[in-house]
């Protein structure tokens, strides 16, 4: 069993290929927001220096959002088209919850806080209870003051990730922020959730698989206020 995960949300696309034991293997482009010419290459060298071929994947996974619109619709569409050229079934996995995976031993809320503009952020907090992921805040757009108040609220410690925190870099003093490594998105977590998904028998037909972008894009609202 052999999963490809995509991730293209974030600033640096990425892919991985995780096996039946868990085993992962990953490659992530350093160029930024070039995931349309870099993510099929680094899916080529996975393949070849781990001496596998496209036709062994069992399932192709993609990070779904939310994100950059422009790359979750990369990521996608990308799966879609692997995934019909071969016969395989999708799993569309939670950009946030995929959070989790970046830091499975950490005791408290796992908060990723993406920078969404127009003053607000996408954002959800995570915890790991007897190895499996709770929402403890439901991951959806929020002003990022209305975030941080129902994290607290949780009552727990929590520890913070994504762009996020750079652009509210105010709102985060005295907050504990994860480690630059685990940062930001990751196609090695967005494999390990696929796996779990996976043996929870939610793969789908790849027509299924579509985008959670969360909010309308800046053009669609814009063009609706036109019309209005």
């Amino acid at each position: 069993m052999y999963i490809l995960a995509l991730e293209t949300t974030g600033a640096h696309a990425s892919a991985a290929i995780i096996d039946e034991k868990g085993t992962v293997f990953e490659k992530r482009s350093e160029e930024v927001l070039n995931h349309l010419q870099s993510l099929l290459p680094m899916v080529k060298e996975l393949l070849e220096e781990n001496k596998l071929q496209l036709d062994d994947m069992t399932v192709i996974a993609a990070s779904k959002g939310p994100g950059s619109f422009t790359g979750i619709r990369i990521g996608v569409a990308t799966a879609r088209a692997l995934a019909q050229a071969l016969g395989r079934k999708t799993i569309g996995v939670p950009t946030l919850k995929a959070f989790a995976y970046n830091m499975p031993d950490y005791d408290g809320l796992i908060c990723p806080v993406f920078d969404a503009r127009r003053s607000q952020v996408y954002a959800g907090a995570y915890r790991w209870n007897e190895g499996k992921i709770e929402e403890a805040v439901k991951g959806a757009p929020y002003a990022i003051e209305d975030f941080l108040k129902e994290a607290e609220r949780a009552g727990e410690k929590r520890m913070f990730f994504g762009d996020g925190i750079r652009a509210y870099e105010g709102f985060f003093e005295g907050e504990i922020i994860a480690p630059e490594a685990a940062r930001f998105q990751s196609a090695a977590s967005v494999a390990r959730l696929a796996k779990d998904m996976l043996e929870a028998g939610l793969e789908t037909d790849y027509e299924e698989l579509m985008p959670d972008y969360m909010r309308k894009a800046e053009a669609e609202r814009r063009l609706e206020e036109k019309k209005k």
